[in-house]
């Protein structure tokens, strides 16, 4: 039977228990006041001349500057984008709340919530028409949810029961938010999906979880950087821990099953990764010094669509881009901080 039969779901019930649900307005200032665009933005400290947009990193953005360092640049800037129509921003919008909701439940069953107060909580993450669907990768609303259940009966099934979430400052481990702080004004943040720790042995593990509508090969999370950078999370709770285990969980669209793929980390990944970070960031102040972003032409086309900024790369930066204002500030309240000072401080305390 598909979900959208199932007796357990009501449409009715999921839309009478959302206006119970508080929704996070992202248009307000941490202390509730509207956020107002134009205004003028004067950052605190910071004597140099990079767009405050530009030095605010994640895993996301730098695979951006690594395959295209002038899409990146459009991007952070708010370059007005190609017109690929609806249909085409209509399926894109699906597949990101489907990975949204997906990844959200899973937490959420994680933190031993019932299905019946999980549904409409993920109800909110959908920005589509509730029976829009992506059927060339199988994604909507409710195979989304699909998707969800069929997790809560994997953990109803034993997977996982030898570990125990783990909190940290009163909460559960999971969607936390660290920034490194990096001289010259750079910062590069991320979100840990959750962290578990084994119930008898103490071994951490991560829960990395992801969607794919094609088919999952090890080597494409083996050596991802964004998986060192948990560690980030992991020496604030856990100080004396030299290594760790991320533990991808993948769940596919098309087959509507999970793939499970184990990858231990060790700190020594995290040094190199430290140097990475501070090469991507001198690449940056390079590309600043020469008022030159290349293009990278092979990466004008990804998945068989043009690139969004194809027609207007080649134009004027200044005609093209918003300029920076205060509403482009993040004003995120980060749960874990600390500047690159403290990182290599506690990286040389580990090879000892």
């Amino acid at each position: 039977m598909s979900i959208t039969q199932s007796s357990e779901l009501s449409l009715d019930d999921l839309l009478g228990s959302v206006s119970s649900i508080l929704i996070d307005n992202p248009g307000t200032n941490p202390d509730g006041s509207a956020i107002t665009p134009g205004l003028p933005f004067e950052e605190p400290g910071y004597e140099g001349s990079i767009d405050y947009r530009i030095r605010q990193l994640s895993y996301s953005s730098l695979l951006t500057l690594h395959s295209c360092p002038r899409k990146y640049e459009l991007y952070k800037k708010r370059a007005k984008s190609q017109d690929y129509g609806k249909d085409t921003d209509n399926k894109s919008g699906i597949t990101f709340d489907y990975g949204h909701i997906v990844g959200e439940g899973i937490q959420l069953v994680m933190q031993d919530m019932p299905l019946e107060k999980i549904y409409p909580k993920l109800l909110t993450l959908w920005h589509q028409d509730l029976w829009d669907i992506n059927e060339k990768q199988n994604k909507s609303f409710w195979l989304a949810l699909q998707g969800v259940k069929k997790f809560y009966i994997m953990r109803q099934q034993g997977f996982l029961n030898d570990y125990e979430l783990v909190y940290y400052e009163g909460k559960p481990a999971v969607e936390l938010s660290f920034c490194i702080v990096f001289p010259d004004g750079f910062r590069y943040r991320g979100h840990v999906d959750a962290v578990l720790k084994h119930k008898v042995t103490g071994k951490v593990i991560v829960l990395e979880c992801k969607t794919s509508s094609i088919n999952v090969q090890a080597g494409t999370y083996k050596n991802s950087a964004q998986a060192i950078g948990y560690s980030i999370v992991l020496d604030a709770i856990f100080p004396e821990l030299s290594s760790y285990e991320v533990l991808y969980l993948i769940y596919h669209s098309k087959d509507c099953e999970y793939t499970v793929i184990p990858f231990p980390k060790t700190y020594h990944q995290r040094a190199v990764w430290i140097q990475e970070l501070l090469l991507d960031i001198e690449m940056i102040k390079m590309y600043e010094d020469h008022a030159v972003y290349p293009m990278h032409g092979e990466s004008c086309m990804d998945w068989g669509r043009e690139c969004e900024y194809m027609q207007v790369c080649t134009l004027n930066t200044a005609h093209i881009t918003k300029p920076m204002d205060a509403s482009f500030v993040d004003h995120t309240q980060y749960q874990i901080t600390l500047t690159l000072e403290d990182l290599l401080v506690t990286q040389l305390a580990k090879a000892e």
